[in-house]
């Protein structure tokens, strides 16, 4: 997951004042604060000590280290990345845990979006020139139409009990990466709680999970980036969200993009027309009760547009969704789920 990402979600007052890797006391409830680089992206978190004391940074790390060495393609000793290389349908290729939970976790999510999230898409990212080898020219047509035939999730072989996996076409490729960002935020947090901190912020590229207060007895504010039409634009906060016991992702094309004859490619793929998505949003935020729910959403949605996503987000009450449109001119549109706005700052 070496791929550049840029922070659609950033920090707005996320974590105490001072240096990353210090310790910090606000009132009687000592916090620890460090950063880092993982999984091609930058990394923070706020935590507030236990009995136990915090989770030291170098736990972080060994953590994400074994995430990426399970589901990046970019690194290619990578379970994924032995997957994706062969073409062996016969072999059954055995899964570690963090595989096996981002796996299960996709087969719902593609279920229920009808097929707008779908790791088995990674033909096609390739094929665009998102994937590990970078841009390289633009398909043709006969090209996306032969790659359309790979790209069925439901041809992959699961066997949650062993776990392990089995390719249905020898070309079929896994990418995670709109799902994987937002599992290690998760088991991250997991792993805070594990040492009885109930207070805490973690944030990796830009997906957040958040539990309890922020240090000054307030719930943690992360700002919804306002899109820019240039990859080098600074960032600025459309909107504030005010988080407890909640996760929060956005996924958006308006920064991630190839140009090539004068023409722009957004990252997004709609695994429906093998082609980058042509919705009006320019960004999806999702709220969500854990990140890797919230982060598969956020790219599902945008592939979805805002009507129907927000059909399928009223019908869930664990949901909640903000979207910016492409309005007229250099205008945007705002729309949002009925619950949405409970979560925003006045």
């Amino acid at each position: 997951m070496r791929r550049l990402s840029y922070l659609l979600l950033f920090l707005v007052l996320a974590g105490c004042s001072g240096r990353a890797g210090e310790t910090q006391t606000a009132g009687v409830q000592e916090t620890v604060r460090y950063a880092g680089g993982a999984m091609g992206t930058t990394y923070s978190i706020v935590q507030a000590a236990s009995q136990e004391g915090a989770v030291p940074q170098a736990r972080v790390d060994s953590l994400l280290d074994a995430l990426n060495a399970s589901l990046s393609t970019y690194i290619p000793s990578s379970i994924i990345s032995d997957v994706n290389a062969s073409t062996d349908t016969s072999r059954w290729f055995a899964l570690d845990d963090h595989f096996a939970q981002v796996m299960t976790r996709s087969a719902e999510l593609h279920e229920r979006s009808g097929g707008a999230f779908n790791p088995a898409i990674g033909p096609l990212i390739d094929a665009w020139g998102f994937g590990a080898e970078g841009p390289t020219g633009t398909p043709s047509e006969a090209e996306i139409d032969r790659l359309l035939a790979m790209v069925d999730f439901s041809g992959l072989v699961f066997d949650a009990s062993r776990p392990a996996l089995k390719k249905g076409h020898p070309e079929a490729s896994l990418n995670f990466n709109a799902i994987a960002k937002g599992y290690g935020v998760d088991i991250v947090g997991e792993l805070i709680e594990s040492h009885g901190i109930t207070d805490y912020f973690v944030e990796i590229g830009g997906e957040v999970r958040t539990r309890g207060m922020h240090p000054e007895g307030r719930a943690w504010r992360v700002g919804i980036e306002r899109p820019a039409d240039n990859m080098l634009a600074s960032q600025a906060a459309q909107q504030v969200a005010e988080l407890g016991d909640a996760a929060m992702a956005t996924s958006g094309n308006y920064r991630n993009y190839i140009e090539r004859d004068g023409q722009r490619f957004a990252h997004i793929i709609d695994p429906a027309s093998g082609r980058p998505e042509t919705t009006s949003v320019l960004s999806a935020t999702v709220i969500a009760p854990d990140c890797m729910t919230a982060d598969a959403w956020a790219t599902a949605f945008v592939v979805m547009g805002a009507t129907a996503a927000l059909e399928l987000v009223e019908s869930d009450p664990t949901l909640e969704a903000y979207f910016i449109l492409a309005g007229e001119g250099d205008a945007y549109d705002i729309r949002m789920s009925s619950g949405m706005s409970s979560y925003l700052a006045d």
